[in-house]
């Protein structure tokens, strides 16, 4: 089968929308375009309206968790035009659901599905292994598919609530996790850094907090009224805290608010499903008969491959979190390029309750979610534009592509930072001062003059010219043969670059020089590579892959044997993106876009470090790789963070007050 073939009907998955219910169904119509994905025979069915996915089940013959398993559907709910998989088997017939009643009053009734084993049922219904063993005789070998488990519930009960909890001592008090805690909530309560918070309780570190915990809080942060709430009726608080609920969801939403297993995710992309279909269809005329047949080679339309790519690699996420323990409910949106579309989707999703949105990708499109996400206080994630203007005003977006000016900065504090013995020159077209990336400039000036960095040595040189107007024996002038020379261009215009960087690789073979750019410059295919080598190219970027590191191949040979193609720059990124927010949804909550630089997680390429535009506005990642191709041909790379003045000052105002506590 074409490997296109098999990346395009991935598209079919987790198109997970709400649709209002009709009190009548259409008539379905069983579609008979078959497909084979992955050794699995499907027929693709387009949903029409007043269809629902109870009606489709029952019309196909399909039992209804099969149908949504095979669309990574955790609710019963589709949309107009969605396309869903329908698992064929020859001569299928109905199946009815299996109906088990949930739990009585000593156990709770599990059904058993794929992947379940006794040891991940010990941890959902936080149960020991034995128990559920001792009452299921013959659990310890397997578990059949679809076969009933009994959950005791009174060991549920009794591991709730087992918790001992130490005396308070001189240095400690012992905090008692409630429902709804968080590391954010229990730092902020008792005014202390979540650092500090971990540091004291390395527990934290590996596990979620659970109803019935302890951690250890330093004595001088705890007000006198804890002791002696606490201590005077110690059981009766804990017990009051830890009540059993009467059924199992009721308990699961408790645990939910400490620390939530499942976040629910939409995903806005370009995927273009009606122009993919247009394409791969063959029209011909028999007599007045238009007869459309399917291509045998699918082909994709060029403008949604890109957005293919960013969608597989969050499909790759998900599954890394399933393994990891938390689930993601992907829903699915083609937003086209339509701002009407969008709008028409909107209004039907309305009544989900999301954690975090993806997108959409294009400004005008984001514009309208963004403004919608807002009314709803959904965090927003623009994950590819460096420009939104929604970020001055709208605090629920955030911004991963570092803006230009963030970049700049960023540029500035590396040259003057190491600045002594250094031929510092920067290097602009004629006319320059309209452009963006003359904040450059403005900013090396700033750090040199004004903060008064140049007039603490006379062990630096700082120069201008307009490589217009002199060109390169002009360039040349401005070297220096005894120090450093570290040539800055504020300009991102490919024609001008490229001439500057070969007569600036010219001059390297005399002078040492250090070019300092933007890694827009990466992508000027008639530089020769071994320019930026020579002249010890040194550049910021939010984004960096190293293929030399494990985690890289791994993914690497994951994509390729899951989706039969090679990864993009998009299916690194959007893997970042998903695994990240979404541990940051399950760890903090709503609070999570406010405690986003606390999160430790692995990533791929991103580098992220989030600062709030402004009391009002949204967040902006300035985290960023420092990539330098140094001359002996390796190219390194190092994290940085962008604070700003005022952000770290608070920080040493902060650090100061808790060494004055802990002293």
């Amino acid at each position: 089968m074409n490997c296109f073939l098999r990346i395009f009907l991935l598209i079919g998955l987790f198109l997970g929308t709400v649709n209002f219910a009709h009190s009548q169904s259409s008539t379905v119509e069983i579609s008979k375009n078959k497909v084979v994905v992955g050794g699995k025979t499907y027929l693709l069915h387009v949903v029409k309206e007043k269809q629902t996915l109870f009606s489709i089940s029952k019309a196909y013959g399909v039992a209804l968790n099969d149908l949504m398993k095979a669309n990574g559907k955790s609710q019963a709910t589709v949309s107009i035009n969605e396309v869903l998989r329908i698992p064929f088997v020859e001569g299928q017939k109905a199946i009815s659901p299996i109906i088990v009643k949930k739990e009585d009053d000593r156990y709770i009734y599990h059904v058993v599905k794929e992947d379940d084993t006794v040891y991940s049922l010990s941890k959902k219904y936080n149960v020991s292994m034995a128990s559920i063993e001792k009452e299921n005789p013959g659990s310890n070998q397997s578990l059949p598919l679809n076969s009933v488990v009994k959950i005791p519930k009174n060991q549920q009960q009794k591991e709730l609530k087992g918790s001992n909890i130490p005396q308070h001592d001189k240095k400690y008090y012992y905090y008692v996790i409630k429902a709804g805690d968080t590391q954010y909530s229990i730092a902020n309560e008792f005014m202390m850094k979540q650092k500090k918070l971990r540091k004291l309780n390395p527990k934290l570190k590996n596990r979620i907090l659970q109803p019935g915990d302890w951690v250890r809080i330093p004595r001088y942060l705890v007000p006198p009224e804890y002791f002696e709430v606490k201590e005077e009726a110690p059981k009766d608080t804990i017990k009051e805290e830890l009540v059993v609920l009467d059924t199992l969801q009721q308990v699961d939403e408790v645990i939910a608010k400490v620390a939530k297993t499942k976040v629910s995710v939409g995903l806005f992309l370009p995927l273009y499903l009606e122009a993919n279909d247009t394409i791969n269809q063959i029209v011909t005329r028999k007599d007045t008969i238009e007869i459309v047949t399917e291509r045998e080679s699918r082909v994709i339309y060029r403008k949604s491959r890109e957005f293919i790519r960013f969608y597989q690699g969050v499909l790759l996420a998900i599954d890394s979190l399933k393994k990891e323990g938390l689930s993601v409910d992907l829903h699915v949106f083609d937003t086209e390029r339509n701002p009407e579309k969008l709008q028409r989707t909107l209004s039907q999703i309305q009544f989900i309750d999301f954690d975090y949105w993806i997108g959409p990708v294009y400004p005008r499109t984001f514009a309208v979610a963004a403004d919608f996400a807002r009314t709803k206080k959904i965090p927003i994630i623009s994950p590819l534009s460096a420009k939104n203007p929604q970020i001055n005003s709208n605090p629920f977006v955030i911004q991963l592509n570092t803006s230009l000016n963030s970049i700049c900065r960023q540029i500035s504090n590396y040259v003057s930072e190491d600045f002594e013995y250094k031929n510092i020159v920067v290097v602009h077209p004629e006319r320059y001062k309209h452009l963006s990336e003359a904040k450059l400039i403005k900013d090396i000036e700033h750090q040199l003059f004004e903060k008064g960095l140049y007039w603490q040595t006379d062990e630096v040189s700082y120069k201008k010219i307009s490589f217009d107007e002199y060109g390169r024996y002009g360039l040349e002038a401005t070297m220096c043969d005894s120090c450093e020379n570290i040539v800055v261009l504020p300009s991102n215009d490919q024609p001008l670059v490229e001439n500057i960087i070969t007569n600036l690789n010219v001059l390297s073979q005399r002078y040492a020089i250090r070019l300092v750019g933007f890694s827009k410059w990466q992508r000027y295919t008639s530089l020769e590579a071994d320019y930026y080598y020579n002249l010890n190219f040194s550049l910021f970027s939010p984004y960096f892959v190293d293929y030399k590191e494990e985690k890289i191949n791994g993914f690497v040979n994951e994509f390729r044997n899951r989706f039969m193609s090679e990864p993009s720059d998009f299916s690194f990124r959007a893997y970042d993106i998903c695994r990240f927010f979404s541990w940051a949804a399950s760890k903090y909550g709503a609070d999570f876009p406010d405690n986003m630089n606390e999160m430790d997680v692995e990533l791929l390429q991103s580098a992220y470090h989030f600062e709030r535009m402004s009391a009002f506005g949204g967040l902006e990642n300035r985290g960023t790789h420092l990539i330098n191709y140094s001359r002996d041909f390796k190219i390194r790379h190092k994290e940085m963070k962008l604070m700003e003045e005022e952000e770290k000052e608070k920080e040493q105002e902060l650090d100061l007050l808790q060494k004055s506590f802990e002293y």
